[in-house]
C-alpha cells in the first residue's frame, strides 16, 4: 500500500459532474511538472504527448459542456453579490471567492481591480465616508483590502462589546474576586454586627430604660412640684430654688407661718380641754 502514489486531487467522475474542477486541477498539476504543453494544441510534441492532447480533447467534447450550464449561474451571482448583505466579511469573502471560482473554471477570469471594485462599490449607503477612505489607501490587491476590513470589523465588535457592557454614564460592575471578597467582608461584619447589634440591643435597651426613667423622674418631679407648696412663699407650682415671688410677699408669708406657729391647732386644744378636770369636781 505504501508504494501506491498520494493522490494529489479527485479523479473525474463517470457522470462529468466534477469535470469543471478536475481540468483545472489537471492544469495545475501539468504545469507543476512543465508538461502544460501537452494539452496545448498549438505547440510541438512527441507522439506519446499527442496522445495526452487527443484524450484531453477527447474529455472536452464530451464534459465541456457543464461550463454552459455553470456560467450563466455564476455570472447572475457575480452581478448581485453585495459586500453589505453579508453579516461578516469572511461571510462575503467565502461567497465572493466561490463565484470567483466557478468564473474560472467556465474560462472568465476575474482581475484584481474587479475584485476591489465589487467589494468597495457594494458598501451599504451609511459607509459611504468609510468607503472613500478605503478608496484613497488605492489598494492593488483584493486580499490586502480584505485584510483591512477584517481588523476594522474586530476593532469594531471590541467596541460594541464594550459599549453594551453596561449604559453609558453608569459606574462599572465589580470584579468576580472583588465580589467574592466583599461577601465575605460582609459575612464578617455581619456576625461581629449581629453580636454588636445584640449589644447595641442591650446597650439601647438600657439606654431606652434609662432615657425612661429620667423621663418618669422628669415627670415625677414636675408632679411633686406641682403638689408641694414652696416653703419660701406659701405657693405651689414650684420649687423654693425657683421661687421667683416678690421679697415683700415672702416676709409676708413668713409673719403668717410665725403667727400660726404660735398659736395651738385645733386638735392641740381639743387634747388639751379633755385632759383638764371638770368643774363639778
Amino acid at each position: 500500500m505504501s508504494s501506491i502514489a498520494k493522490r494529489e486531487f479527485n479523479e473525474l467522475a463517470l457522470d462529468g459532474s466534477n469535470y469543471l474542477t478536475w481540468a483545472l486541477d489537471i492544469e495545475i498539476h501539468l504545469a507543476s511538472k512543465e508538461l502544460s504543453q501537452t494539452i496545448v494544441a498549438e505547440s510541438q510534441c512527441t507522439n506519446a504527448q499527442k496522445d495526452t492532447l487527443a484524450l484531453w480533447e477527447s474529455l472536452k467534447d464530451r464534459f465541456d459542456q457543464q461550463s454552459l450550464i455553470v456560467l450563466p449561474q455564476a455570472q447572475f451571482d457575480w452581478l448581485h453579490l453585495r459586500f453589505q448583505d453579508y453579516k461578516s466579511v469572511i461571510d462575503y469573502n467565502s461567497a465572493l471567492h466561490k463565484i470567483v471560482s466557478q468564473l474560472k473554471l467556465c474560462k472568465q477570469e476575474v482581475s484584481e481591480t474587479d475584485l476591489i471594485e465589487k467589494t468597495l462599490s457594494t458598501f451599504h449607503a451609511s459607509n459611504l465616508v468609510l468607503q472613500q477612505q478605503y478608496r484613497a489607501k488605492n489598494y492593488e490587491k483584493h486580499s490586502d483590502l480584505i485584510s483591512a476590513l477584517l481588523v476594522a470589523e474586530k476593532h469594531n465588535q471590541l467596541l460594541m462589546k464594550n459599549h453594551n457592557a453596561r449604559p453609558a454614564g453608569s459606574a462599572p460592575a465589580p470584579e468576580a474576586h472583588h465580589i467574592a471578597q466583599g461577601s465575605n467582608s460582609r459575612r464578617g461584619r455581619g456576625k461581629g454586627r449581629g453580636r454588636g447589634h445584640g449589644r447595641n440591643n442591650r446597650s439601647g435597651k438600657g439606654k431606652g430604660n434609662n432615657d425612661s426613667r429620667a423621663q418618669d423622674k422628669k415627670q415625677s418631679d414636675q408632679g411633686s412640684s406641682r403638689s408641694q407648696t414652696c416653703y419660701r412663699c406659701g405657693c405651689t407650682g414650684h420649687w423654693s430654688r425657683t421661687c421667683r415671688t416678690p421679697k415683700h410677699l415672702v416676709e409676708a408669708y413668713k409673719m403668717t407661718q410665725k403667727k400660726n406657729d404660735k398659736q395651738p391647732s385645733r386638735k392641740e386644744s381639743h387634747h388639751t380641754n379633755t385632759d383638764l378636770p371638770e368643774a363639778n369636781e
